[in-house]
């Protein structure tokens, strides 16, 4: 299904949703998080700029739960501070915990509702655009400047398609995108299109342009898109009955069976548009079982990025002999990114090691004993290079 490209004030309530969302996520409690809206009756301005900035790194930091009548205090304190406090103590949501984020935001936006056109669009407008900031808080900027001059908003988004805030680089691929309608050529709808496909990190964006380039009769390696890892070599499936696979560690966790293909093993080469390795298909449909699969993919510098693997099952990931991650879940959830982990990439060869276990459970939703995983940025932008071997 192809999405319409909505109007940027549609896009900036999406957003706006969204960054919220994604700012409590991690949060124990929601309640605990949620910061109260009501200005202390006695709270006190900050005497200073110093002192300002000293309350946003604090509420900045704030824990899920605990010490929250002593954050409410100095979160009424912050509202409370003058307008051109506001920049410097935005500056504090880089690094904020997802709690220690909802509490500032929730002070910032308090200081703009109350300062209101004294801000200066100027400052926001140069903060925008200064994209060593944090993310978040350029998206924050963003939409108070939007607020205050949408059409200076709007033209700021025509920089803004390769922007590293995934929020603001959304904004600006839909008002791209949406430039095709203004040809009838359909040589530089292509082009736009193309290029849209090769800057967009949002799944429904890169799933849209996908569509619009099928419909028009050319082929794209979606896989590629995305940069899942699709040559792996897998092995010989071990005991994991009553779970004992997770933990027990079988030969591929210390030896290297990538290099020669050995016996018990075999070389595969996914042909998913999302890069899934089905085991179930690839060795065979069984229970209480582990198996490894091994790829190796090639840097031109030593590189740290983020592994990204999605499984129903538990899994273990290892790069270059060291482990990255490790999840013993089983049948609960399974997305394209649900686990990311950081992992140091050497120049040259560098080995990926996975391991997935395969539960007990009979249900038919339960059946599926697969994952899949790509190297990236922390944009999502795909990593590395990976040298498809012929299959023996």
């Amino acid at each position: 299904m192809i999405l319409q490209i909505r109007e940027i004030s549609q896009t900036m309530h999406h957003n706006a949703v969204r960054l919220f969302v994604t700012l409590a996520i991690g949060c124990t409690c929601a309640a605990s998080v949620v910061p109260r809206v009501a200005q202390g009756a006695n709270a006190s301005p900050p005497a200073n700029l110093s002192e300002a900035v000293a309350i946003s790194r604090t509420l900045s930091q704030a824990p899920a739960t605990g010490g929250q009548a002593i954050l409410a205090a100095k979160a009424d304190s912050l509202a409370m501070a003058s307008a051109e406090m506001l920049i410097p103590c935005l500056r504090s949501l880089s690094g904020a915990t997802a709690p220690g984020a909802n509490w500032l935001r929730s002070s910032l936006e308090r200081i703009v509702e109350r300062c209101g056109d004294t801000i200066p669009e100027k400052d926001l407008e140069t903060f925008v655009r200064d994209t060593t900031q944090d993310p978040r808080a350029r998206r924050l900027a963003f939409e108070w400047l939007h607020d205050r001059n949408p059409s200076l908003c709007n033209s700021l988004l025509d920089g803004m398609i390769e922007d590293p805030s995934l929020e603001l680089r959304r904004d600006a691929l839909n008002k791209f995108l949406a430039t095709k309608e203004d040809t009838t050529d359909e040589t530089l709808q292509k082009t736009i299109v193309r290029k849209g496909l090769m800057v967009a990190r949002d799944r429904d964006q890169i799933d849209r342009c996908v569509t619009w380039l099928k419909e028009h009769g050319e082929q794209v390696d979606i896989a590629a898109v995305y940069g899942f890892v699709r040559a792996w070599d897998l092995s010989k499936t071990y005991d994991n009955k009553d779970g004992v696979g997770f933990s027990t560690i079988y030969p591929p966790e210390t030896n290297n069976p990538a290099t020669p293909l050995t016996e018990g093993w075999k070389r595969i080469h996914s042909t998913d548009d999302y890069g899934t390795i089905d085991l179930n298909r690839e060795i065979e449909t069984q229970k209480g079982v582990t198996a490894y699969a091994v790829a190796s993919i090639e840097f031109p510098q030593a590189v740290t990025a983020e592994v990204r693997i999605g499984s129903p099952c538990a899994v273990q990931v290892w790069v270059n002999g060291i482990r990255v991650m490790s999840h013993e879940i089983y049948h609960a959830s399974e997305a394209i990114d649900q686990y990311i982990a950081s992992a140091t990439f050497q120049p040259g060869t560098n080995s990926v090691v996975v391991k997935c276990c395969q539960n007990e459970q009979t249900e038919p939703w339960a059946a599926d004993w697969k994952f899949q995983l790509r190297v990236c940025d922390s944009l999502g932008t795909p990593l590395g290079v990976q040298r498809l071997p012929d299959t023996p």
